[in-house]
């Protein structure tokens, strides 16, 4: 079974979905250290109209070195604040109204917890798009290990026999870390496929937000690796 280990991001970038839909089950990396300065724990990149980009950022509270799933959001209007930029945005876009129908309710429920919120949308997003693979959380099962002796070892942990990493594994992580609790690491790059943005130009690297609204369910098209 292949398995995927990332942090519970903000609305992530279709790369993220990419290695996720390539797996049959997910680990939301949670229990590690929320990432200095800025990071896509907390923030999304969506479109800013025809042309250009812009950020979508969650009010966060955080003192000392929180584990991500420490994390408290700062502000309680922040959801309803993003929803309007949304809806401003990509309003007229062809799947507008299925979108806003599959992101609203989580939106509307957003909490006190970063990590919740993310993974609620993260999950919410991938059944729309047809996966029926296991989410599990790193917190479900601590252990006393680093780097990649601790992806390999929650690999294993639900049954995985694959790793699957994204592009710069190969910098930190040793195939031999995984051979000892007999899985295989899987490195993989995803390149940013170009799809129909209404009359818009296409700009990689924005949020899955950008593609759902302007594909919808088809937009797993552009979620998967070049020798896919």
């Amino acid at each position: 079974m292949r398995v995927a280990v990332q942090q519970p991001n903000y609305v992530p970038w279709c790369g993220y979905f990419a290695k996720l839909l390539s797996c049959e089950s997910f680990i939301f990396l949670d229990d590690v250290q929320l990432p200095q300065g800025r990071s896509y724990v907390s923030r999304a990149k969506i479109a800013k109209g025809p042309d250009g980009e812009q950020w979508l950022t969650v009010p966060i509270s955080k003192s000392g070195s929180p584990t991500i799933n420490q994390v408290r959001i700062a502000d309680g209007g922040w959801a309803a604040k993003h929803l309007l930029t949304l809806r401003h945005v990509y309003a007229r876009s062809a799947h507008a109204e299925e979108v806003f129908d599959l992101v609203d309710p989580v939106y509307e429920q957003a909490g006190d917890s970063l990590a919740q919120f993310n993974m609620a949308l993260v999950e919410r997003v991938s059944r729309y798009l047809g996966w029926t693979g296991a989410f599990h959380r790193s917190s479900e099962h601590r252990a006393d290990l680093k780097a990649d002796q601790r992806i390999a070892d929650l690999v294993s942990v639900v049954g995985g026999d694959v790793y699957v990493s994204g592009a710069g594994g190969e910098n930190y992580q040793t195939a031999s870390a995984y051979a000892e609790r007999g899985v295989k690491l899987e490195v993989r790059t995803y390149q940013p496929r170009e799809y129909a943005r209404s009359s818009w130009r296409f700009v990689p690297g924005l949020s899955v937000l950008d593609a759902l609204f302007h594909l919808g369910r088809d937009s797993r098209a552009v979620m998967t690796y070049p020798d896919a």
